[in-house]
């Protein structure tokens, strides 16, 4: 009976010890399961107390759901090791859980290392015991652990009664930036709304970032920064800065920049409850002898968190930074010009109305005519009027083409009859030749410049805006387009051609000049001073398709997220259509129409008629040149002596 009674106490304290076990461990499979499934998370890593049976009986349960569950020792958290070894992420499965147990940790000293990655790409649950831990900032000092505003970590309390786990308390935990910056923020999930709480979306209940002042950058100068033209190397306080940007000015320049930063301050002020703490460069981030510049270097660098100005999507910086907030602004820098006309573009204008073959036809019929006119007047019985020299008949007869009339009265009706028929086609050749020219002078048609080639042809003179954006563009493409080379070669580089919008607007409304420039901004100031019938001339030429832009933010940077859902917010309710109206100007519209008005006939200017003064000219100089020798053959005839032979 002693026996008995010492025994069966035993046992029944091992049985109830047992039974209080596999409720706990089942508790502790129960939330894990719930955390797997509510994530929707297929593949998980383990870390837990349980025994070797109750893995394989957990893991079969784990596979019925279909989530992927592999167990981890505890060695596999000390020390160097590889994350590849350890966290395996795919396309396919591009999420990853890791539940932890810290009531098998035992050693206080344990700290993870720094290489670990608290990213929202790995979703941490973590088992704790509610005797230890309390201090949950502690905790995370402790155990070396560094959040961000995108780290999905949960801590997990149990709620013990009587040694059994009846239920949890359940707490997300993130910080609105690294350490040293930010602040630790501690939600508890399941306070109502049920165990894993009501979050949609985390963002959702993480888009007050409490103040936190993050560095960002912005364009403060771009003029001269590759042509080293209009640039200065003065650098505004950020007071100055900011009431720049917010102000509307006359000269329209930074439009891009302007409109940026409209649609990040409300992004960040209201939305995020961000204080901005704004630097300047005066480049979007090109690579230059293997180093980057600008915007993505100081990304890179670490210098500021995120851009607020726009930025054109450019593979080459992938692999660098990150972008995010895609936005409706287009980049599109591109040759605008007024259509020249092809008056300008011919100096043969007086010859263009007729085809070569039709000169060669009027002067065989000019050749014809004058040979049967000079056989019909060696009969003319009328010798008063007879015409004894060969230069006599041609000035008659391009005297008859240009319907002169003729000084002398045939008497003969052949005679009569070709001189009617030469008046009668002077008279429609006439017509024919003044209507071209007429037609060409004052409505010429447009040379239709669609390529670069033909822009290089058409003669008309270049010049470049002096923006970052326009003079890397036509750098690069001047690389691998041989026409455009030939045009900076030629045309820009030479004459410098480097001009800042306004500069080069007004030579567009002279004529005759293509400018490269971006024409969100430009088009303001095209709409200031062009006449309607200046703004119906205008063509656009770009050397490629419309850039899509966006912010630039560091690689793998905890705000890109949350900057695309504050965004999203803002197109949603229209902010950035009316932003965009505001900053970015189109091109103007054409009101003149097709309607015939005195406005839209065209003056003839002097280099229309230079090939014609220029023929004058020569002929005066002919003329003389012949009187000359005509006075030295006279004077040489009259002096020498007459020798008479007897």
């Amino acid at each position: 009976m002693d026996y008995i009674s010492i025994v069966l106490p035993f046992l029944a304290t091992y049985i109830i010890s047992g039974s209080q076990s596999d409720n706990n461990c089942d508790a502790q499979h129960e939330i894990m399961e719930q955390f797997l499934t509510v994530r929707n998370l297929d593949t998980a890593i383990l870390y837990t107390c349980w025994s070797l049976s109750d893995r394989i009986r957990y893991m079969k349960k784990f596979n019925e759901k279909k989530i992927a569950v592999t167990h981890r020792n505890k060695e596999d958290f000390y020390g160097a090791f590889s994350l590849d070894d350890l966290f395996k992420i795919t396309v396919n499965s591009p999420l990853l859980g890791i539940i932890i147990d810290w009531s098998c940790n035992d050693d206080p000293l344990f700290k993870f290392s720094e290489s670990w990655l608290w990213n929202a790409s790995y979703h941490w649950l973590m088992v704790m015991n509610k005797k230890s831990n309390n201090n949950i900032q502690s905790f995370l000092s402790a155990k070396k652990i560094n959040l961000s505003i995108s780290s999905e970590i949960l801590l997990a309390y149990p709620n013990e009664m009587d040694g059994i786990i009846t239920n949890w308390h359940i707490f997300d935990i993130y910080r609105t930036a690294f350490e040293p910056r930010g602040k630790l923020m501690i939600d508890v999930v399941n306070k109502t709304f049920g165990k894993w709480g009501n979050r949609v979306w985390k963002f959702d209940k993480r888009s007050n970032l409490g103040n936190l002042t993050l560095n960002v950058v912005t364009i403060g100068n771009p003029y001269g920064a590759l042509a080293k033209k209009n640039g200065t190397g003065i650098r505004p306080s950020s007071e100055e800065l900011v009431k720049y940007l917010q102000t509307f000015n006359l000269d329209r320049l930074n439009s891009v920049q302007k409109f940026s930063f409209a649609i990040m301050y409300p992004l960040t002020k209201i939305l995020l409850n961000i204080t901005l703490n704004i630097q300047t460069t005066n480049s979007w981030g090109y690579k230059i002898n293997n180093k980057w510049d600008g915007i993505v270097g100081m990304l890179i660098s670490g210098e500021v968190d995120f851009s607020i100005s726009l930025n054109a999507l450019r593979s080459e910086r992938y692999d660098v930074v990150d972008y995010s907030a895609i936005s409706t602004w287009k980049h599109l820098p591109c040759f605008i010009f007024r259509h020249p006309r092809s008056s300008t573009a011919s100096t043969n204008i007086f010859l263009r109305p007729f085809e070569t073959a039709v000169w060669f036809s009027i002067i065989c019929v000019l050749i014809l005519s004058g040979f049967v006119y000079c056989i019909i007047m060696h009969y003319e019985s009328n010798q008063m009027f007879s015409l004894r020299v060969l230069s006599d008949i041609v000035l008659l007869k391009i005297g008859t083409l240009c319907q002169q009339g003729t000084a002398m009265e045939p008497t003969k009706l052949s005679n009569r009859l070709i001189v009617l028929l030469m008046f009668v086609f002077s008279l429609v050749m006439y017509q024919f030749y003044s209507s071209s020219i007429v037609s060409g002078l004052l409505r010429p048609t447009v040379i239709n410049i669609d390529s670069v080639q033909k822009l290089e042809e058409s003669g008309l003179d270049v010049g470049v805006e002096d923006f970052n954006v326009a003079t890397k563009v036509i750098e690069v493409y001047g690389e691998i387009n041989p026409y455009l080379k030939k045009i900076i070669d030629n045309k820009i580089k030479p004459k410098s051609e480097y001009l800042l919008a306004k500069d080069g607007v007004k030579k567009i409304k002279k004529g005759h000049y293509a400018f490269f420039t971006d024409p969100a901004t430009s088009y303001w100031l095209i709409n200031d001073i062009f006449t309607e019938k200046e703004k119906c001339d205008l063509k656009e030429l770009p050397l490629h398709r419309p850039e899509t832009t966006g912010y630039l933010v560091r690689k793998e940077s905890p705000y890109r997220k949350l900057i695309n859902y504050a965004n999203c917010i803002l197109r949603e309710t229209g902010l950035m259509e009316r932003e965009l109206r505001i900053w970015h100007a189109e091109k103007p519209k054409c009101t003149a129409g097709k309607t015939t008005t005195e406005e839209s006939l065209v003056s003839v200017e002097i280099k229309d008629v230079s090939s014609l003064i220029a023929f004058l000219i020569i002929g005066f100089i002919i003329s003389f040149t012949v009187l000359i020798l005509e006075i030295i053959v006279h004077r040489h005839k009259t002096n020498t002596p007459i020798i008479i032979k007897k």
